[in-house]
């Protein structure tokens, strides 16, 4: 059974949504929301050649509410709060770009709100839909040390926010994935602003209270592009690039002074496609979503810790 997709955003991530959403079979109408007319002409003009889906465009998301059976946000993340509370309260599924919201209490909102009224309500984080990623979630039981570096060059998008709202979150998610929670002992963060007045480099040291010890790093100023997320374990290393879309365990070989490097590549993963027709089953299955609201609160509590660290710290120098 086909069904009518509202989009709301066509911006720099709205755009790549738009496009992987016409390739579901699932999807029967996708209705574009946006407030510039030029950017949804363009999207529309670069679609319509590609897929047999029926295409509206609108600059309200309010007029949509009743055409759509399922919504999904990818606007800045300063309008999340406002355009979720709308659809939630109508009643209609959504999936919301990461982060749910830049304030605490008004991400929590929306997530009472979807719970209470029993929608589904699922929160875009997209590694979790990674091959490699979910390899290594399998296969790694007792972190000693996490090392993350997610490293982007400058992108004017989603510069209403820091690196850690924006890029340092998904890592976050998968530190919680591998330990359970955040049961922390110690966190420090700094961070510096170069080309926006927010940081756009952050590293952070975050210590468990059973003594796992994690560093990551996240920057949208490198020179280069680099997603690494490496975890080591006893007697076993395992190292996830998802630009490279590999997943490398490394393990020694006490006789000969070396090491077994065993590696696999998934050259046609295309997480934000399943991402999106995962969302799309469990609406029409009426199953629970991979990423709920409640579950992504986890990651934006710490997120925001590490925000106020980094700004504590940032005090000092001015």
């Amino acid at each position: 059974m086909s069904c009518r997709v509202v989009l709301v955003g066509v911006g720099h991530l709205g755009k790549f949504h738009a496009e992987k959403l016409v390739e579901l079979p699932e999807v029967d109408q996708l209705y574009l929301v946006d407030l510039r007319e030029d950017r949804l002409k363009a999207v529309v003009e670069e679609l319509k050649n590609k897929s047999k889906v029926s295409l509206k465009i609108g600059d309200d998301y309010r007029k949509a509410i009743s055409e759509g059976d399922l919504f999904v946000v990818a606007t800045p993340t300063y309008t999340h709060y406002e355009i979720a509370k709308e659809i939630l309260s109508a009643g209609k599924p959504l999936f919301l770009e990461k982060p749910i919201a830049h304030e605490f209490s008004m991400a929590e909102e929306l997530v009472s709100l979807a719970e209470k009224k029993g929608i589904p309500f699922q929160v875009g984080y997209v590694e979790r839909y990674q091959s490699a990623v979910n390899l290594l979630l399998n296969r790694a039981k007792r972190p000693l040390f996490i090392e993350v570096h997610r490293l982007s060059g400058f992108v004017e998008r989603n510069l209403d926010i820091d690196v850690v709202l924006d890029l340092m979150i998904h890592d976050l998610d998968l530190v919680f994935c591998l330990k359970g929670g955040f049961d922390l002992e110690f966190l420090h963060a700094v961070g510096a602003p170069l080309f926006t007045d927010k940081p756009d480099i952050v590293n952070v040291r975050l210590v468990f209270k059973d003594g796992t010890t994690c560093n990551l790093t996240a920057s949208r100023i490198s020179l280069s592009k680099q997603r690494k997320f490496r975890v080591f374990e006893k007697g076993v290393y395992y190292s996830v690039d998802t630009v490279e879309k590999s997943f490398l365990e490394i393990r020694p070989r006490f006789d000969e002074r070396d090491f077994a490097v065993h590696k696999k590549d998934f050259p046609q993963d295309d997480p934000l496609k399943e991402e999106l027709r995962d969302f799309i089953g469990a609406v029409k299955e009426r199953r629970s979503v991979r990423v709920s609201g409640r579950e992504a609160l986890e990651s934006l509590g710490l997120a925001l810790k590490i925000k106020e660290e980094v700004s504590k710290n940032l005090q000092r120098f001015l």
